[in-house]
């Protein structure tokens, strides 16, 4: 399987956010420490079309059990027409970029580099995806991290799809402080 073509109107430098809308500067530098301090990185992708183009949003969540957690997610953007399986290789690729990101550059100890992967596909034969999810969920497994794939990849399939839909953005103006 080859890497998808990524075409996006974002700089080379990509932008990272909080679901509150503050901008993370150094999201690498933060998630490590994190992880440092014993937590988990859950990452997903997830995307939607507009008359334009298609948005894919990327979520790393950091979980800190009994606590909650922080939610990072950056954007890029890519032409409208594509297959179902396009769309969902550009969603596993994005994700799986990040993770081997986060593998390689982090000085952390094997044990500390708790990232997981979560594709947005589903194995139930009624949806489509489940042509997909043995392929898309392979390329991940075999890249050495552990992949959950729905309906337990909530990191893809709620998260990531809370944010390309911008419903984080209706919640603030709903209740502003």
């Amino acid at each position: 399987m080859s890497r998808p073509e990524i075409i996006s109107t974002e700089p080379a430098h990509e932008r990272w956010w909080t679901l509150a809308g503050v901008q993370v500067f150094d999201v690498m530098s933060v998630i490590e420490q994190l992880l440092r301090e014993g937590r988990v990185v859950h990452i997903g992708t997830d995307a939607q079309k507009s008359s334009r183009r298609m948005e894919f949003v990327t979520v790393a969540c950091v979980l800190d059990p009994g606590k909650g957690g922080r939610v990072f997610y950056t954007r890029r953007f890519e032409r409208k027409e594509m297959t179902l399986f396009d769309k969902l290789s550009t969603e596993t690729w994005l994700s799986l970029e990040l993770a081997l990101k986060m593998n390689s550059e982090f000085d952390l100890e094997p044990e500390q580099k708790r990232i997981w992967v979560h594709v947005d596909a589903n194995p139930d034969t009624r949806y489509d995806s489940s042509n997909y999810v043995q392929q898309l969920a392979g390329m991940v497994a075999g890249s050495g991290f552990p992949v959950l794939v729905k309906p337990d990849a909530w990191c893809a399939s709620h998260v990531a799809d809370f944010a390309v839909k911008n419903k984080h953005h209706r919640l603030q103006a709903a209740h502003p402080f």
